[in-house]
């Protein structure tokens, strides 16, 4: 059930309307079952492994004050999890390891669904319960449905114990959350059909078939993939705040207008929000804390546990390893010089400038994150700096990006562009509007006529971060 099918959102005007018809006390029973029958319309194996997790974690945080064993063995498990779940694949055939990156085309038989995503939620419960700034949660109902809440649950927004579980018996459904919810729900599907989904066949043409691209065809191919993974990943949380409000309960922002950001710092505080804040508060504070006598060090040190943890929580494979290692330069660079660019003028060149070097540097790491293999990944980099600039600007540049050389590919390019293009420019303001809490008959228009005109019916992508 994709989240932008039709079943799908067949499914949630169904959930929404008996949700709010219910008294409150039921609610939560009535959004457990939905939210397992949504996991289990996935594939029954996703549904055994969120039950058997929850519940495993549920009864272990019952000992777990105290018990330095018990929570060591807590958070190896659920580590174990997120590795067993993620890097080993089963099929018919048998059951395989893969070293190699995540395919961006999945085709696992058997996949759980948003283990990596609760797992971390279940580390940070056990946590929290283990350190006494949380009391264990005495109902298991209430425990299932912190890990298996549908909006939530193929990929997040991870959301910590405080953040969800007083929530869970105490929603709210007023007219203002559902009118807010349904724009971020609209919001959240133009962004992936409209233009999400449009750019993926540039994309997966640059990538999988640009052996002998030009430099240029290979960067704006880069460039692309960064804008197809910020709208398909923030089309997502769009749709699960969305989904939420209009179900009573608030999830938190995922993101923050990451792409106009002037410094690889900044960037990690807008992207990908609640990922980050579990890092940062699970291993960065932890790390730089234990080794504060060292000063700069120590937090070189975070950076450098930090991302090389997140690159293996998104895969195994050297690709990942190399992203992360970007990332690890990109922040060591601007920790060390931090003292010297603070000498630089507030000017708005230096701001453009900033937001021009960051998007470049965020591109080139997402070569590795998108590759399928570190072969193809170092072809790219390599076509970047050799021939750059295209002898025939139909057949060499045009023609890849737009999957052929006719007309009506060159048209549905430019219209893409041109959509992804003005909905940066005004995002500001699209956002406002999607966040207001009140119904816009000109919001909810334009935004339907889009998916309507433009949108991806057939053959749509699937959520780029759902395989993590």
């Amino acid at each position: 059930m994709i989240f932008h099918s039709l079943i799908f959102l067949c499914f949630v005007i169904v959930t929404v309307i008996t949700n709010y018809l219910l008294p409150q006390r039921f609610r939560s029973f009535f959004l457990l079952f939905c939210s397992l029958a949504f996991i289990g319309y996935y594939n029954i194996e996703s549904l055994i492994a969120v039950i058997v997790f929850s519940f495993f974690n549920f009864y272990i945080s019952r000992n777990i004050r105290g018990n330095r064993f018990l929570y060591i063995a807590g958070i190896l498990l659920n580590a174990y999890a997120i590795i067993m779940f993620n890097y080993f694949f089963a099929t018919r055939q048998g059951f395989d390891f893969s070293y190699s990156a995540i395919s961006f085309n999945i085709n696992s038989f058997i996949i759980a669904l948003g283990l990596s995503f609760y797992a971390l939620q279940n580390i940070a419960y056990l946590t929290e319960v283990y350190f006494n700034r949380w009391q264990p949660e005495i109902s298991v109902k209430n425990f299932l449905f912190y890990n298996s809440f549908f909006p939530k649950v193929a990929s997040g927004p991870v959301m910590m114990p405080r953040e969800f579980m007083p929530q869970i018996d105490r929603n709210v459904i007023t007219h203002e959350k559902l009118a807010a919810g349904f724009n971020r729900l609209l919001l959240g599907l133009f962004k992936k059909m409209v233009i999400a989904d449009r750019l993926a066949p540039a994309v997966h043409s640059i990538f999988d078939f640009g052996d002998t691209n030009h430099g240029l065809t290979t960067l704006a191919g880069a460039y692309l993939f960064t804008i197809q993974l910020y709208f398909d990943f923030s089309g997502y949380t769009d749709m699960a705040i969305g989904i939420a409000k209009m179900l009573g309960y608030d999830l938190k922002e995922n993101f923050n207008l990451p792409l106009r950001s002037s410094s690889i710092s900044e960037f990690w505080r807008r992207w990908h929000i609640s990922l980050i804040s579990w890092f940062t508060a699970y291993i960065y504070y932890p790390l730089v804390y234990r080794l504060r006598s060292y000063k700069k060090a120590a937090a070189l040190a975070g950076i450098l546990a930090t991302f090389l943890i997140s690159g293996a929580w998104h895969g195994i494979g050297i690709t990942f390893f190399l992203w992360a290692c970007c990332h690890i330069v990109y922040l060591s660079f601007e920790l060390l010089t931090k003292r010297m660019r603070s000498g630089l003028p507030e000017k708005f060149i230096y701001k453009l400038a900033g937001i021009f070097i960051v998007f470049n540097a965020v591109s080139f790491s997402n070569i590795f994150f998108r590759s399928g293999s570190l072969s193809s990944a170092l072809q790219m980099v390599k076509n970047l700096f050799s021939d750059f600039f295209p002898s025939d600007w139909l057949r060499d540049f045009i023609a890849p990006l737009a999957v052929g050389g006719h007309q009506i590919d060159e048209f549905n390019f430019y219209i893409s562009m041109f959509l992804a293009g003005a909905f940066l420019l005004f995002e500001r303001k699209i956002n406002r509007i999607a966040e207001s809490e009140r119904f816009s008959f000109y919001y909810t228009t334009a935004c339907v006529l889009l998916i309507f005109l433009f949108g991806i019916f057939s053959n749509g992508e699937r959520f780029i971060y759902m395989q993590f």
